[in-house]
């Protein structure tokens, strides 16, 4: 009898994240893959670009080089609209619509899976999004149902499923995914991705093998930034970006925006003009506030105010700035006069703001027209 044929496996990644995707290609040669994978790293850094390798791979029917891109698999992993191998967070609206066998093969009307297609689209023109879902997106118990049952039309084919955000499973879903994964069918594979493993059921992740995908290196970010915009990175970007192309993509975007009212809100509020800050804070976001994208600018916008904030810290210590240009930008006064606990105090404030908004304990024009008033409160 022959030797059998190693297949080899070509999954792309960059240098700062080759030791992980090493250990998955090891596990695709020596057919030792786990039906269950769990991939945690900060947002945007190119996990979701990774499952989507991941899955080609697994679909490729090729018999010695995978994913070969011309196979039937392959064609089906790199198809926005085979909606069955995703499971995507979605709104209790979107999760409500009517389902494609609900309704007549003639109807316009948008269905659960039409909307899933348009994120999984999204997902396809940026794997590095980090603001392509809608405000209140979860997996509920509903979507791991409709999964489940849409094993009954599986065929003898590998199926792989890539659950994004996975962290946005509530409890009911947790439980009811937990149950799928005790006895997951033949050839089917599962990719979840998220910002933490901690966040997920300690009996899910149990049940998964867990790799960790690191943050781009400056050189790196620059390279794929470049790619990506067809121009070079600005210091202030990189510096906000941590690491994460889509944070420096989405960053990018707003930066003209986001960094003039960061610099107000300091200076307005160090000088008690409170009315020209919240003034321009309703102008800048709170008539968007209940957009998805209005909110996630909000909490980039606290970010950026953190990183100015820590920037005066650093130029009261001779430490480079994380931020030059905008940085630079505050007045001698602002620079000299805050003091260590001033400044920590005001950043432990925004940190306190951004949960609050993020968590939905408190609407967007509360808490950032409390933070302008408060943001200096105490020893001066």
């Amino acid at each position: 009898m022959g030797k059998k044929l190693m297949i080899a496996y070509d999954i792309q990644s960059s240098d700062s994240q080759k030791a992980s995707t090493q250990k998955l290609i090891a596990a695709l040669c020596e057919e030792r893959f786990p039906q269950a994978l769990l991939i945690d790293g900060p947002k945007g850094i190119g996990k979701k670009k990774l499952a989507m390798q991941i899955m080609q791979a697994l679909m490729c029917t090729h018999p010695e080089k995978r994913p070969c891109g011309n196979c039937f698999g392959c064609k089906l992993a790199l198809t926005p609209g085979a909606s069955e191998n995703w499971l995507i967070p979605l709104t209790t609206e979107e999760t409500n619509k009517k389902t494609a066998i609900e309704i007549s093969s003639k109807s316009k009307a948008e269905t659960r899976e039409s909307i899933t297609v348009s994120y999984i689209e999204k997902i396809f023109q940026n794997p590095y999004d980090i603001n392509y879902l809608a405000s209140g997106a979860i997996i509920n118990v509903e979507l791991i149902r409709s999964l489940n049952a849409r094993f009954s039309l599986k065929e003898n084919a590998v199926r792989c499923v890539i659950i994004p955000e996975a962290e946005k499973m509530n409890i009911q879903a947790a439980n009811a995914f937990l149950k799928t994964l005790e006895e997951v069918p033949k050839n089917t594979y599962f990719i979840l991705t998220t910002i933490s493993r901690d966040l997920l059921l300690a009996t899910i992740r149990s049940r998964c093998s867990a790799i960790r995908l690191e943050h781009l290196e400056n050189d790196e970010l620059k390279k794929e930034f470049f790619n990506a915009t067809q121009k070079e990175i600005s210091p202030d970007v990189l510096g906000f970006a941590l690491g994460s192309l889509g944070r420096a993509l989405f960053f990018d975007e707003l930066e003209e925006t986001l960094t003039p009212v960061a610099l107000n809100m300091i200076t307005d509020s160090f000088q008690k003009n409170f009315s020209n800050i919240i003034f321009q804070l309703q102008d800048t976001f709170l008539k968007s506030q209940k957009d998805s994208a209005g909110l996630e600018t909000i909490l980039i916008f606290l970010d950026v105010l953190n990183f100015i904030l820590t920037d005066i810290t650093r130029y009261q210590s001779g430490v480079n700035l994380r931020m030059p240009i905008v940085s630079s930008k505050l007045s001698k006064e602002i620079l000299e006069q805050m003091t260590p606990p001033l400044i920590q105090n005001a950043l432990l404030k925004v940190q306190d703001t951004a949960k609050k908004i993020a968590d939905k304990i408190t609407s967007p024009q509360i808490a950032l027209t409390a933070l302008a008033i408060r943001l200096f409160d105490g020893e001066r």
